[in-house]
């Protein structure tokens, strides 16, 4: 039987286990905090390790449920397995389907932020997909203050606070897995609050299938030989460079 090892933000963790108990592969999950991606360079280290930790012969494939990621996924490399990635910016991407219809949102609604059930459920802030802040705001005034005084700590709230300002839409991704009714409007509550339009859009498992599933197109995968490494393409945003 083919077994695959995938690691996994926990974002994406109620989608990974709902195909991986259906699909016929073997599939070890193993899960990474979704706090990371605040620290790429921290999520780097951690995949590495967890890549290093995979011995010869343990698996087929690894499956990395990622995306760039803020060039998270930039240099990782396994010696002796393949690894396998969407060809993606970040999880949004996965949530949507495809990397077109990222773009499309993209293209036609720059100002977006994102949310969803899987997200929100395991973000203790109740922040949106790249929401940038990896602890409640209190917390983060405390340590500036302890930092660099109640003034700066007063200054760097106040320019934080700025970051909403770009936004003008957000965006509920529905995956259809469990209720997210109080979920949704709880995020419903926070556009209101800032004067953001609302919309509700239903999510697509079909990356994430592919990925599970063994169906890597080169033009949807990156698929890493043994002794590669993975970098940015222009071309077709990854590649595998010895």
């Amino acid at each position: 039987m083919t077994h695959y090892i995938a690691l996994t933000c926990t974002a994406l963790a109620r989608s990974v286990y709902h195909i991986a108990a259906s699909t016929p592969a073997a599939i070890s999950v193993r899960l990474l905090d979704q706090g990371l991606h605040d620290r790429p360079r921290t999520l780097r280290q951690q995949l590495q390790a967890h890549i290093d930790a995979i011995e010869p012969g343990m698996c087929d494939a690894i499956l990395l449920v990622y995306g760039l990621c803020g060039n998270a996924t930039l240099g990782l490399r396994a010696e002796h397995t393949q690894m396998v990635l969407p060809r993606a910016h970040d999880c949004i991407t996965l949530y949507l389907g495809s990397q077109q219809r990222y773009q499309q949102e993209f293209d036609d609604h720059p100002g977006t932020y994102w949310y969803s059930l899987e997200y929100l459920e395991r973000s203790g802030n109740r922040g949106g997909l790249g929401a940038g802040f990896p602890s409640p705001m209190d917390d983060v005034y405390a340590e500036y203050v302890q930092k660099y005084g109640e003034d700066n700590a007063n200054y760097l709230m106040e320019v934080m606070g700025e970051w909403s300002q770009h936004y003008t839409r957000a965006v509920y991704i529905d995956t259809g897995l469990v209720d997210g009714e109080a979920l949704e409007a709880e995020a419903r509550a926070q556009a209101a609050r800032r004067d953001w339009q609302f919309m509700r859009l239903a999510g697509n498992r079909r990356l994430l299938e592919m990925l599970l599933e063994g169906e890597w197109s080169s033009d949807e995968f990156l698929v890493v030989p043994p002794g590669h490494a993975i970098e940015r393409s222009a071309k077709n945003l990854l590649k595998a460079v010895p």
